[in-house]
């Protein structure tokens, strides 16, 4: 038996920290828990990541490590069983900077290129190791996955003017993107080692995970760390609730925060549980004056930002799972997710000479019995893209959601390896241009071009 059947010896990896033993998934090379930073705990919480510690013999890649702390959804929730209905048992610390990477070929030299999914889950849920984001189907296409985790609610994006006064730029806020930043920079540093190709590296992710992506295009620390992009249902720019908080206005929003806690200090808050400190309130990333030093609505507007391939799209019925009672559900998934989404693809082809290219997803899933119905609901798409509907082994998928899988997955490694999306099982996929007129491919029971309807906002 060959080592890719699991008859051979466990793939072996060397980053610069230490030596790795994965493990075989099949034909793919695993390696989880992987640290990239230091654990940012103690006097370490709220500040950027520093380097992981180097390690002394060979070190165990075969776990998944922590999830960053956070709530959840409601177990009975549409959302809950997309994202979250994982077949191991959640655990979670506030030491949980680790990714993970599959690789069909683990030996230095061998050039793979390289995807970097970033998770959604608004800035308060979500992990790289979940199930729905498993990267052994794509992977077995020829392409490096990497999964990562960063920090999440306050312990990820609180701006305090005590923080910012610690700080050698004046700082604060975003180090849940600087996590990211960090992760990005190990991969660029180490993928090598894993087969990957450093200067091959395309960002992918949906919701939250998809405006971080739009946020780095911005970033000029970023743009040396990636030369594609592709962003699922939510924009950095045109955004329902405005450009982002300047520092001054996040500062404020942390010194309300910091008054539920009897306005303590930064130094007391340290030693507040950081799981009572994640429950409380709603974080984002704001301009924190390090990774972000204006804002990015103000950059793509002056085509000032990463000018790289990009694909974007959205879900027929974003809106469907966060309309209120009476409220248009068209109308809510336009402002929120559409229309921003919109507005990246159409400012990014205005002010930059990189193609972009549109999408809609509109396959309804099968969703377990007693939940509501939807429609193509805000992150519908994520068991298809990364080929992963056996992650829910319950739902009843149909030969025509295994065929959209395989067709999704085939199209989104094409991209990352091509930085084009187009191939031979693809209707013709003309480039983005902006007007009401514009070309995008709808991925449903059936793939074709079609004209998308501009949404009314932006």
């Amino acid at each position: 038996m060959s080592a890719a059947t699991g008859g051979g010896p466990d793939p072996r990896a060397r980053p610069a920290a230490g030596r790795l033993r994965g493990e075989w998934d099949g034909p793919v090379a695993v390696f989880r828990g992987v640290p990239f930073a230091a654990p940012p705990v103690g006097d370490l919480r709220w500040r950027p990541p520093r380097p992981a510690a180097p390690w002394d013999g060979e070190r165990r890649a075969d776990t998944f490590g922590p999830a960053p702390l956070q709530p959840q959804p409601p177990a009975d929730s549409v959302m809950y069983h997309t994202n979250f209905a994982d077949r191991r048992a959640l655990v979670m610390s506030e030491d949980c900077l680790y990714l993970n990477v599959w690789t069909l070929d683990p030996a230095p030299g061998t050039g793979l290129p390289v995807m970097v999914w970033i998770h959604g889950g608004g800035n308060r849920y979500g992990h790289g190791s979940q199930d729905i984001h498993d990267g052994r189907s794509m992977a077995g296409r020829g392409v490096v996955v990497v999964t990562l985790n960063h920090r999440l609610g306050a312990l990820g994006f609180l701006a305090h003017p005590e923080l910012a006064a610690e700080d050698d730029r004046g700082a604060s806020g975003n180090y849940g993107l600087l996590d990211i930043v960090a992760a990005l920079t190990w991969v660029k540093e180490n993928i090598a080692a894993f087969g990957g190709d450093p200067d091959r590296i395309t960002l992918a992710g949906n919701s939250a995970g998809a405006a971080h992506i739009c946020h780095l295009m911005a970033a000029r620390a970023a743009r040396p760390l990636f030369r594609a992009a592709l962003g699922q249902s939510a924009s950095g720019v045109g955004r329902a609730e405005g450009p982002l908080p300047t520092q001054a206005d996040a500062q404020k929003g942390g010194l309300a925060y910091a008054d539920g806690f009897g306005g303590r200090d930064i130094g007391a808050l340290r030693r507040v549980s950081g799981v009572e400190l994640v429950v409380r309130g709603h974080f984002g990333p704001v301009v924190d004056g390090r990774v972000l030093t204006e804002a990015t609505d103000d950059v793509f507007a002056s085509g000032r930002q990463h000018d790289v391939p990009l694909l974007v799209g959205t879900n027929e019925d974003e809106g469907t799972v966060y309309a209120a009672a009476g409220e248009d559900a068209g109308a809510v998934g336009d402002a929120r997710f559409v229309g921003p989404v919109w507005h990246w693809a159409r400012t990014h082809r205005d002010t930059g000479t990189s193609p972009v290219w549109m999408y809609r997803f509109a396959r309804r899933p099968p969703l377990p019995p007693g939940l509501p119905d939807l429609g193509v609901h805000h992150t519908a798409e994520l068991p298809y893209v990364l080929d992963n509907l056996a992650q829910r082994p319950t739902w009843r998928w149909q030969g025509t959601d295994r065929r959209l899988a395989a067709l999704l997955a085939d199209t989104w490694a094409r991209f990352v390896t091509s930085g084009d999306p187009n191939g031979t099982r693809l209707p013709s996929w003309p480039r983005f241009t902006g007007p009401d007129t514009t070309p995008a491919l709808v991925f449903g029971a059936s793939v074709r071009q079609d004209v998308l309807r501009r949404p009314a906002r932006p």
